[in-house]
């Protein structure tokens, strides 16, 4: 690579594949959390229990984090106004879905869903409680 922009050569291939590295995971992620719950509970059609291990230890919701990587990915690959429109707006109607499903989640399991969740960050990173320093 260095030699390519010392020579003067267009270092396009470079940025882009590096524009393309959140497409690349949110699709490689996407397809981890479905493989994890099966398609049917994936889409709401099967549910035999709450889903806590895989990259749900991780994440409460790792495909909506798949989508929104997917989408940012696509938004640094073509840059654009409307394309920043569109990750904001999926960022919006996606964290307003989640709390409908929280919601749901929290009649349908109760005290096992909020111990989950102290557990378990919404997106990503960490939980208040993995952060707090004990005295």
């Amino acid at each position: 690579m260095v030699g390519a922009l010392d020579s003067g050569c267009s270092s396009e291939p470079y940025t882009a594949v590096h524009r393309a590295v959140p497409l690349t995971a949110g699709i490689a992620l996407a397809v981890t959390g479905m493989a994890i719950l099966g398609l049917s509970r994936t889409f709401g059609q099967q549910s035999t229990g709450l889903a806590q291990t895989g990259l749900y230890r991780i994440s409460r919701n790792p495909q909506l984090v798949a989508a929104h990587m997917m989408v940012l990915g696509i938004v640094m690959l073509w840059p654009s106004i409307y394309a920043a429109g569109w990750l904001v707006q999926c960022v919006i109607i996606g964290h307003l879905m989640v709390l409908t499903e929280e919601e749901h989640l929290q009649r349908r399991f109760g005290g096992i869903y909020a111990q989950y969740c102290k557990r378990v960050p919404r997106y990503i990173g960490w939980t208040l409680r993995s952060v707090q320093i004990e005295s």
